[in-house]
């Protein structure tokens, strides 16, 4: 994935003594007004790694993975020079020395690790967060406490990259940002891709890296053997598309800028239904999978995982031929996504 360097044009100055005179506070000195702030350097891109150091999920759960170490820290020698890409390290409790100095040495103070905010702002920032999910879901199971939770989560450490990005000089366009991110292909990696850009102000989701060389994808939940593609579709939702080892096409669809207080989403696919299989997970163990997914007499409807959620849908597509692989794929793009529909209004027993 290549990003577009920003050029910053500099001030040409022809003697010392014209390039003071010229400066905004010796300007405002001279007129009595408050100088004016410096001018933030831009940051338009932000590499953002999800509990390293990368392990195999599913059925690996945990097993180191050196050799995906390596490329990351390949990927951060190769980035470090743009000076309008910052990186930011969400640690796990066991940390990841190794990457973090290496993305200090390559980025230097444009290398953000855990960064968090508990001030009382924040705190009435989810407070907020929370009472528009209960105003909006609902209040009677719409959500779970993990959702808000990871949401919380996001949230802080969202409000403490603010606070770190502006004491540290740098600012950004929340329109114009982009993101990547990178991590073991599991529940964290992506609520996270999700809620964070989401309370970062951005208007398109981060790219999850599915590559095989950048994330661990052996069993998940089945051996994959390329990854395809990444397809923003309506709502912020992401498809992703892999290949399986025997040649068959594996999707799924993650919500990439959903914030808590949105309805989740499902996404109805046209298509043969017997073409394809449906396989519905829960993200945590201990959630039960409770969902959307079924098929229909002219396609399905899948699950958007968001990572914390009770289930996401992978959709298997049954044939290996080409033909076959090239029409499931260009129906999956042509998904309608839509909120899931709350509960069915509350009923009380009424004795008579």
């Amino acid at each position: 994935m290549t990003m577009a360097k920003e050029k910053h044009a500099g001030l040409t100055r022809r003697t010392f003594v014209k390039g003071v005179a010229a400066t905004p506070a010796l300007a405002a000195a001279a007129s009595g007004q408050e100088p004016a702030a410096p001018a933030k350097k831009a940051i338009t891109h932000i590499i953002t790694f999800i509990h390293p150091p990368v392990t195999y999920s599913y059925r690996q759960l945990l097993r180191p993975a050196p050799e995906i170490w390596q490329r990351l820290y390949d990927v951060l020698a190769k980035r470090g020079p743009d000076t309008a890409t910052a990186v930011v390290i969400f640690q796990s409790s066991k940390g990841d020395k190794p990457l973090v100095e290496t993305a200090q040495k390559h980025f230097g103070d444009r290398c953000f690790v855990d960064p968090n905010d508990g001030s009382e702002a924040t705190l009435a920032t989810l407070a907020r967060d929370q009472n528009r999910a209960f105003s909006g879901r609902g209040n009677h199971g719409e959500w779970n406490v993990y959702e808000i939770w990871s949401s919380n989560n996001a949230r802080r450490w969202a409000e403490g990259f603010k606070q770190d990005l502006a004491q540290r000089g740098y600012g950004y366009t929340p329109e114009t940002l982009t993101m990547d991110t990178f991590g073991s292909w599991s529940g964290c990696h992506h609520k996270y891709s999700s809620f964070f850009p989401t309370y970062l102000g951005m208007t398109q989701p981060a790219y999850i890296h599915g590559e095989t060389e950048y994330c661990t994808l052996k069993g998940m939940p089945m051996d994959v053997a390329e990854f395809v593609g990444e397809h923003v579709l309506e709502r912020g939702v992401v498809l992703t598309v892999f290949r399986r080892t025997d040649g068959c096409l594996m999707a799924q669809f993650w919500d990439g800028l959903r914030p808590v207080w949105d309805r989740v989403h499902m996404a109805t696919v046209r298509i043969a239904p017997g073409s394809v299989e449906l396989f519905n997970f829960s993200p945590n163990a201990l959630i039960k999978p409770a969902g959307e997914a079924r098929k229909l007499s002219d396609g399905f409807i899948a699950d958007v995982g968001d990572g914390c959620r009770p289930e996401y849908t992978t959709v298997i597509g049954r044939r290996p031929k080409d033909a076959d692989f090239e029409t499931l794929y260009a129906a999956l793009k042509q998904a309608v996504i839509e909120p899931v529909p709350g509960p069915a209004q509350v009923s009380y027993m009424v004795e008579v």
